[in-house]
């Protein structure tokens, strides 16, 4: 089963933003040595968003499986609390259908007992 919090979003950025501002820091002092000093190596390709968007493409592909898989899962469940609901009421139905089985009750107590039991 599954369990989500709350706070895991935020408890997640309180650790990671300032891993985040050191790198991008990090990140920006690097590449404006490299603008101001460098050989201008750091050319962007365009095979970038060819890869990126494989990456991405597994990605979400795993992400709806398992969202299928969950979806699948809880249809069984709620299939078989129908069918175990349907049997139980039909087994209320036969037992307190029958007559046989309250020859020394009145009907109205027959019915107000059958109504508290459902």
């Amino acid at each position: 089963m599954i369990k989500t919090e709350k706070e895991g979003l935020l408890q997640l950025l309180k650790i990671a933003t300032p891993f985040i501002i050191v790198t991008t820091v990090y990140t920006i002092v690097v590449l404006g040595l490299e603008e101001y000093f460098g050989d201008h190596i750091y050319k962007v390709s365009g095979q970038i968003g060819s890869v990126f968007g494989l990456a991405v493409a597994f990605f979400l592909g795993f992400r709806m499986n398992s969202a299928y898989d969950r979806w699948w899962e809880a249809r069984k469940i709620f299939g078989e609390l129908t069918n175990n609901t349907r049997s139980f009421v039909a087994k209320i139905y036969a037992y307190y259908g029958n007559n046989e089985h309250f020859k020394n009750t009145d009907r109205a107590d027959c019915k107000s007992q059958s109504r508290k039991i459902i």
